[in-house]
């Protein structure tokens, strides 16, 4: 087992939609946050991580992510078909 002071990298999925941010992490499935910037993202990130490390004793160990760095990736994107 890894020692609770590890850093390691994390593969953060971020989405956007209707004017908020939410991501998963692959590392941590289970952990959902949201916010209304990249900011409020990591510290929500930092909480469900937290709570997903928390100890048997109860004890929640402090999280600290590194600011979220956006890196170029394939898309999507939709569009409604219209016709007669």
């Amino acid at each position: 087992m890894e020692p609770m002071s590890a850093i390691k990298d994390l593969h953060v999925k971020v989405r956007h939609e209707d004017d908020s941010l939410w991501a998963t992490i692959d590392e941590f499935p289970g952990v959902f946050a949201t916010g209304d910037n990249l900011d409020e993202l990591r510290e929500s990130l930092e909480e469900g991580i937290s709570l997903v490390l928390e100890r048997p004793s109860g004890a929640v160990p402090t999280v600290t992510l590194q600011p979220l760095r956006l890196e170029p990736v394939e898309t999507t994107a939709s569009a409604k078909l219209v016709y007669a």
